[in-house]
């Protein structure tokens, strides 16, 4: 049962980030961008450290890509001094 609880948990992880990406792109929001990376992170980790092919360890890649697209939003939403 708990391994069921734990598959669920991660789904809704992965549909949450989903989610969060399409509003953070959508809104221009670089907050949604970072929260749908943290969110997708564990799934992805997990993924990342129990794969031994190299599209295993490709997987940590999205995480990293919405992190980067969020830093990347807030530098162009700050006015420059």
């Amino acid at each position: 049962m708990s391994f069921f609880l734990v598959g669920i948990l991660l789904w809704s992880l992965v549909i949450g980030a989903v989610v969060l990406a399409i509003i953070g792109l959508w809104k221009r929001s670089w907050k949604a961008l970072a929260w749908s990376g943290i969110a997708l992170l564990a799934p992805m980790a997990l993924i990342f450290w129990g794969g031994e092919g190299i599209w295993f360890r490709v997987s940590i890649v999205l995480p990293l890509l919405l992190f980067v697209a969020a830093y990347w939003m807030k530098q162009q939403q700050m006015p420059s001094l």
